[in-house]
């Protein structure tokens, strides 16, 4: 009956026709398949339980890489050394190396022939610090990126480390140094440091970021109340040997061992560990000294607070600038073993490889972008494989991908080139921007 009613109503040929072009626009939808943000789709913003899809991210910048080049630093074998990655040291402290990119800016590379540089993406195109010798690290001025740290490798066991402007690529200061350099957590200040002849010393220096480095200091260990200095510990100018004597601004020399440990929180406030017994060092008129020490293992939460596990096992937290501890109440799970990687924000803390710990997390999405990123490059670095043998040797695995959250982007080696991709705007990368903020 009902049949009967439409061919009356509805012209036979206008039934075909609409089910011809109903038929046409099935056709187009599965031939043409969704399309990527690149190609003109449109981003998914993918919830805790969604997938990210594969081809669903944005292309930023694409920096080509000659034979030899590498965002790599000093201590590494190319192309084929036997361990090529991570970088030799993981995240000892104070010797990781530092990671060669920085934000969402650029990369710090080495080349042949002692070649370095550094790429900036700026303006749709890339600025280029070049320097004729290797770069062993590289760091960005943790609050805004206005200032680039890069110390160099100036000779056979010589250290230069530069402060240089972004806007401008102009130097604000120069000083030999040690094979590491590293800002505070407020970025107003940077550490650095020299290895004595024996290994048994460290000497740690603090230089101001906005001006000159003042006239060179050397701490004392006299202080009232306080354990004396370790036996052979140079305290004075003339025990230092030559190298350390040149060193300019705030000096102080801690016994140097692997277990061996430092926190620069502030520009004023300094933290040492070794054996069991930690320092607090305070800056007071140009000079570390001492403001409270004792036992136990000191375990950063950077930037929020410092703690603190006593010979007993009792855990405390305290403020990053001074030895005020708290008793930690043995409900709150065990802390996770010290390691920078650690972001830590209220309650809780993570990692940028989906470690967690703590409460107020839990609603935080999966992290999903770094294995999308890598299975789409997956045939990009199995061509390049077949076509450069270094590669191999570089990154035996796949595609290496540095996710950098806080700017939304991720770094992508390929081997000959690298890749920044804009992150797609999920959930959790909006969320997770601001935790990262202060780091």
């Amino acid at each position: 009956m009902m049949g009967h009613w439409i061919r009356n109503v509805i012209p036979r040929r206008y039934l075909i026709a609409t089910l011809f072009i109903a038929g046409m626009l099935l056709l187009l939808a599965i031939v043409q398949a969704p399309k990527s943000t690149r190609d003109g789709g449109v981003a998914v913003s993918a919830g805790n339980g969604q997938s990210v899809a594969l081809a669903d991210f944005e292309k930023v910048a694409e920096l080509a890489l000659l034979d030899g080049w590498s965002p790599r630093f000093v201590g590494t074998q190319d192309p084929d050394q036997a361990q090529p990655w991570p970088f030799v040291g993981g995240f000892e402290q104070p010797w990781e190396p530092a990671s060669p990119y920085l934000e969402d800016q650029g990369v710090a590379l080495n080349g042949p022939g002692s070649q370095s540089e550094v790429a900036l993406w700026r303006g749709l195109e890339w600025r280029r610090i070049r320097f004729p010798v290797p770069i062993a690290s590289a760091r960005l001025e943790p609050r805004q990126g206005r200032q680039l740290l890069v110390t160099l490798q100036s000779g056979r066991g010589r250290f230069e480390t530069r402060l240089i402007e972004m806007a401008t690529l102009r130097v604000l200061w120069s000083v030999d140094s040690g094979p590491w350099s590293r800002f505070s957590w407020d970025g107003r200040s940077v550490l650095t440091g020299l290895e004595s002849p024996d290994g048994e010393t460290q000497l740690l220096t603090a230089i101001p970021v906005n001006h000159e480095p003042a006239p060179a200091t050397l701490a004392s260990w006299d202080e009232a109340g306080m354990s004396p200095a370790p036996k052979g510990l140079p305290v004075k100018e003339d025990r230092l040997w030559a190298d350390g004597q040149d060193l300019q601004g705030a000096r102080v020399a801690v016994p140097r061992g692997k277990d061996f440990r430092l926190w620069f929180p502030r520009e004023d406030v300094l933290w040492t560990a070794l054996g069991g017994r930690w320092i607090q060092w305070h800056l007071e008129d140009g000079t570390w000294r001492r403001a409270a020490e004792g036992e136990g293992e000191l375990r950063a939460m950077p930037p929020l607070a410092m703690g603190l596990v006593t010979p007993k096992g009792v855990r405390q937290r305290g403020p990053v600038d001074r030895a005020n501890w708290t008793e930690v109440e043995t409900t709150v799970p065990a802390w996770p073993e010290y390691d920078p990687a650690w972001t830590w924000a209220g309650e809780g803390a993570l990692t940028a490889w989906e470690q967690r710990w703590g409460k107020g997390l839990e609603t935080l999405g999966p992290e999903r972008q770094r294995e999308a990123l890598r299975k789409a490059h997956l045939p990009d670095w199995k061509v390049a494989v077949k076509l450069r043998a270094s590669v191999k040797g570089w990154l035996p695995d796949g595609p290496d991908i540095a996710l950098r959250e806080r700017s939304a982007v991720a770094w992508v080696w390929l081997g000959p080139r690298i890749i920044q991709e804009r992150l797609q705007p999920t959930e959790r990368v909006r969320r997770i921007r601001p935790l990262l903020q202060s780091r």
